[in-house]
């Protein structure tokens, strides 16, 4: 067990190497990052591509800080005594899995259990073409019914 303790730490480390580099380059302002030489440019467009890999790495450190979290309860659970059982069942984890996924705290079984239970929202559901009027009046595009399924020779 030694060794998933050292896995456990190493990732943590590792984890929080990440978060403290993004968090550094989230902290230099944007007009730092870009080559122009002045912030306003002849197209607001032009620093889009910029804002978007900001936002995207604000994304991917939130996603790490929430990563952080698991494997900070993983440690807590390994100072418990009860790492590597599922919370569910309070069966052992199979080493294999902890292997993969070192911080899980759920069996392979109670996992699909899990999978298995969630609904999409309503807003998901597939739309038919037929479903998109709800009048009957055609759809057209360039003139030509988009319902039709005889075509123009």
């Amino acid at each position: 067990m030694d060794q998933l303790l050292n896995r456990l730490q190493a990732r943590k480390q590792k984890i929080e190497e990440i978060i403290h580099r993004k968090q550094e380059y989230m902290m230099t302002p944007l007009t730092d990052t870009i080559d122009e030489l002045s912030f306003y440019d002849q197209h607001p467009a032009d620093i889009g591509s910029e804002t978007y890999e900001r936002e995207k790495d604000m994304g991917l450190l939130e996603l790490m800080e929430f990563e952080l979290e698991k494997v900070n309860d993983a440690l807590e659970q390994y100072q418990q005594g009860k790492y590597g059982i599922c919370e569910v069942c309070g069966q052992p984890i199979d080493p294999r899995r902890l292997e993969r996924l070192i911080n899980t705290t759920l069996c392979v079984h109670c996992a699909r259990e899990q999978e298995n239970r969630f609904t999409p929202p309503a807003e998901e559901d597939v739309l038919f073409p037929g479903m998109m009027s709800d009048r009957g009046e055609a759809f057209e595009i360039a003139e030509y019914d988009f319902y039709d399924t005889n075509t123009p020779d």
